[in-house]
């Protein structure tokens, strides 16, 4: 119960935030490829904590135990768990591509703009989108929602397999889900990798061949790689402490299945869930903070509009 009302509360106060990093997005304007991923990474945020609102309201005991006309695990199922593991996984590849274009940025910073353009950018984001859609639309298929009379309540929603063949159907969604998290995951880490590595290396050669420069020049290009590194390293850091419970437990699920399936597990798989899905909202939670530190023209932006926000209700005063 208190796994639950803390998703809650987390999902609740990241939502309230979600569209304001949006807004702030539409302001900065879509010139710049980045802003245009990290929009997307705002709708992608926005999906999945209003999916694990819906989600936990429909794990609260009092919502469980209501004589409602429809079976509540089953509608959680479909209507949240799943939405909400899509909308996840395309914030994960959208932060994936963040970091790449980023490692890009710094390995090719004279022909990155024409590699990486606007256009380009907006068809990978909407690809991203598509593709995550129709890799777990197995799961659709193979379960729908239908009315069914019970002797012991009302109308009764429930869960119907529309093929004899779901479990092979079932498990491939899965597989697809592993595949994509995993791939995200390894992309992220590589391209951060070899972000912090670079800007060492360019840290060090500067340091060196900076023979002409006063000693303040040098120590302002050393603290301003630092501060690089250090802020690419806990984006890197947030993503992937929260990303690697999900992606060990889908591993296992898929590898050894009765892992879901026998009941000898099933309180390590409940664990497991809640602090997958606890990490899953802080991922998306502290979106906005990491926007306010990567781009000074979003920090701008943001002060800009609390500070017109502050001028005007002193006004009313």
């Amino acid at each position: 119960m208190e796994n639950i009302t803390s998703q809650s509360a987390t999902a609740t106060q990241a939502e309230s935030l979600t569209p304001l990093v949006g807004d702030l997005e539409t302001k900065l304007g879509f010139g710049e490829t980045v802003n245009i991923s990290l929009m997307s990474l705002a709708v992608s945020d926005l999906g999945s904590l209003l999916t694990l609102v819906w989600e936990s309201i429909t794990l609260n005991p009092y919502f469980i135990n209501e004589p409602l006309p429809f079976n509540s695990e089953d509608v959680r199922y479909l209507t949240a768990a799943v939405p909400h593991a899509i909308f996840v996984r395309i914030a994960w590849w959208i932060t994936a591509f963040v970091t790449f274009e980023r490692c890009l940025c710094i390995v090719i910073p004279l022909k990155v703009k024409q590699v990486i353009t606007a256009r380009r950018t907006l068809v990978i984001n909407l690809t991203i989108f598509v593709v995550n859609f129709l890799c777990l639309c197995p799961i659709f298929i193979c379960r729908s929602l239908a009315k069914q009379n019970d002797n012991s309540t009302s109308t009764l929603v429930q869960t119907v397999y529309c093929t004899k063949d779901y479990f092979p159907i079932e498990k491939i969604g899965f597989t697809f889900n592993v595949v994509s998290q995993f791939s995200a995951f390894i992309i992220d880490l590589v391209c951060t990798i070899a972000i912090i590595q670079i800007l060492s290396m360019k840290s060090k050669w500067r340091s060196e061949t900076a023979s002409t420069s006063s000693s303040g020049s040098k120590a302002g290009f050393a603290s301003r790689d630092k501060k690089i590194i250090k802020m690419i390293g806990l984006i890197s850091g947030i993503f992937i402490i929260c990303s690697m419970p999900s992606c060990v437990n889908y591993a296992v699920t898929v590898t050894f299945w009765e892992y879901t399936q026998n009941k000898r597990y099933q309180n390590i798989d409940k664990t497991m869930w809640a602090l997958i899905v606890a990490l899953e909202a802080i991922n998306s939670s502290v979106t906005i903070l990491v926007y306010y530190n990567m781009s000074s023209k979003y920090k701008m932006v943001f002060k800009q509009m609390f500070s017109k926000k502050e001028q005007v209700s002193r006004e009313k005063r």
